[in-house]
């Protein structure tokens, strides 16, 4: 029996569902995990105009702790061969995917994205 969901090395998104101010997006690679809490370093994504439903990546990495038990969290595991320096956000007939360029990408709207 696995011990955690979720384990170091996996890669992540994670989508903030429930943002008023500011839309935040985040993709990294878990470093380790303890008790319902994990530890991941990668990168931040915000809509910076909420009037155009852009998402820009933050340039510094950065290392985030992230609750499991959060319900405001939704926390998608990625395919190992992402590779997390090469995500963005691309839109593509009136849907918006995060991809990393290559062959994967995710559809948003799958998650309520507007």
């Amino acid at each position: 029996m696995q011990k955690n969901i979720i384990k170091p090395g996996e890669l992540i998104h994670v989508i903030h569902r429930f943002e008023r101010d500011m839309k935040r997006h985040f993709v990294g690679e878990v470093e380790c995990v303890k008790d319902c809490v994990v530890r991941a370093s990668g990168y931040a994504f915000v809509v910076d105009d909420p009037r155009t439903h852009e998402f820009v990546k933050r340039p510094d990495r950065r290392v985030r702790l992230i609750s499991l038990t959060d319900g405001e969290l939704i926390i998608n595991v990625l395919p190992p061969s992402v590779r997390l320096e090469d995500v963005r956000y691309a839109e593509q007939d009136h849907r918006l995917y995060v991809t990393d360029g290559r062959e994967w990408r995710m559809d948003l709207k799958e998650f309520g994205w507007n």
